[in-house]
């Protein structure tokens, strides 16, 4: 009851406030789902509550501020007026999070106490899994096609190692601290930050479920992620000019270099670089975008490109040579209004995907389908920690994709379809090493005081 009164507040609170009442709903939702994240955090892992906090920024927050600003103050600029924008992204977005929530699930709220038994038993197998996992990530690079791709997945096990042996001993930190920072130095030399800043935030959600800081610690940590983004957002084009651009070499030395020449207060808070990460965290221009060109084309699709992203994350290549591959442009260049080259990186959208197959209705039925389908993924996962609740790590590496709403569909089924498939295999082979119930594990509990032998 106490939730909801404060549901209804806020509601109220933006509606007063906010210039419309698209807008001032759009603020709510998000000022929402951010209060879970820092109140609630302690009590359950709030990966539902990030996703949907994403989503609720790109498509309903970041479009309300555009609405609002001076046209000369905007890059991306919205082509449909803001009442057609609304009438579909918001019930889009209510649509998502139903789908989402539809399915009831334990899995997170985790036994924090058995994840660490599971991984106590496991530490020196968990430090070999870590270790093999920044071996592969190192590799990966150079491995192409499919086999890159499966490498890239397997890689992405030394989170789930690192950041369990972190919950069980701080003394290894340095794991977490190497594998964090491994994701950091190379997004910086690359000028390519998502998944860097994705599992940050993945590890400091886990981080603030498992250890319960308090609210002043969540909030000075939420406070140095804004900072942290909008230095990124400052330094990001400079560096891609002078390096992808100009004469200068992707190194660690001369991404000091130009971060120390433009990490000051003006570059980071200055009026530019807002605008500059408002427009970045904008998906939804994309969407309005698609939604003007459909408009004036006609040109929608059914489940014709629905068709190709599955053909193209479910068959090898072999027997479909002609599939999409991995960043292909064709069909946002086609539908979304806009041309861009191979050495950009953009996708439509869930909601853009939705429009282009059915108008207005494809909008909420791709909205709710992608909520379903994380939903199916908690519950499989839930399966799978009924084995051993140390498997519900495994969320992070599977959705890490789902998660971003600019990412491209067919990059989304395709990581979840074949991770499905690689970390149930994986955790068919290790369901003996991790159950809490098999007799060697019960002796190894017994042996570190973590069981009684009665």
């Amino acid at each position: 009851m106490k939730k909801i009164s404060i549901w209804i507040l806020v509601f109220g609170i933006a509606l007063v406030f906010a210039s419309d009442v698209y807008y001032g709903l759009s603020y709510a939702i998000a000022i929402i789902l951010a209060l879970e994240i820092l109140m609630y955090s302690n009590q359950k892992f709030v990966f539902r509550e990030w996703a949907l906090l994403l989503y609720a920024i790109n498509y309903l927050v970041a479009p309300a501020i555009t609405y609002n600003l001076p046209e000369d103050k905007i890059l991306y600029g919205m082509k449909v007026v803001s009442d057609q924008y609304y009438t579909l992204a918001l019930p889009g977005f209510i649509f998502l999070s139903f789908g989402m929530y539809i399915l009831p699930t334990k899995v997170f709220t985790i036994n924090t106490k058995k994840v660490d038994q599971s991984a106590t038993v496991n530490q020196s197998f968990l430090f070999q899994i870590a270790m093999l996992g920044i071996v592969l990530r190192v590799v990966q690079p150079f491995v192409a096609g499919e086999l890159g791709f499966v490498v890239y997945l397997l890689a992405m096990i030394r989170f789930v190692a690192a950041f369990a042996l972190f919950s069980i001993d701080r003394k290894t930190w340095y794991l977490t601290v190497i594998v964090l920072s491994i994701e950091l130095v190379s997004a910086f030399i690359a000028g390519m930050y998502h998944d860097a800043i994705m599992w940050t935030i993945f590890f400091a959600l886990y981080f603030i479920y498992v250890s319960k800081p308090s609210l002043r610690t969540k909030l000075i940590g939420a406070g140095a992620l804004i900072v942290f983004v909008l230095f990124i957002q400052a330094i990001k084009s400079v560096y891609r000019s002078e390096v992808w651009s100009g004469d200068k070499e992707a190194t660690l030395t001369n991404v000091y270099e130009i971060g120390s020449n433009n990490a000051t207060s003006e570059n980071i808070y200055g009026e530019n670089n807002l605008l500059g990460t408002l427009n970045r965290g904008n998906q939804a221009w994309i969407f309005a975008s698609t939604i003007d060109n459909i408009d004036n084309t006609k040109n929608f699709q059914g489940l014709t490109n629905v068709n190709k992203y599955l053909e193209a994350a479910l068959l090898p290549r072999f027997l479909a040579p002609d599939k999409l591959k991995s960043g292909d442009k064709e069909i946002f260049n086609e539908f979304s209004g806009h041309i861009i080259n191979e050495g950009t990186s953009m996708g439509l959208g869930i909601f853009a995907d939705g429009y282009i197959a059915y108008g207005v209705w494809g909008v909420y039925i791709f909205g709710f389908v992608l909520g379903l389908i994380f939903s199916l993924t908690f519950k499989l996962v839930e399966r799978w920690t009924k084995v051993s609740p140390f498997y519900v790590l495994l969320l992070l590496p599977l959705l890490n994709y789902a998660v971003r709403p600019d990412c491209e569909l067919q990059t989304t089924i395709n990581h979840l379809a074949k991770g499905i498939i690689l970390y149930g295999f994986l955790v068919y082979l290790t369901r003996k090493r991790f159950t809490l119930d098999s007799q060697e594990n019960k002796r190894k509990l017994i042996h570190l005081n973590l069981a009684s032998s009665k």
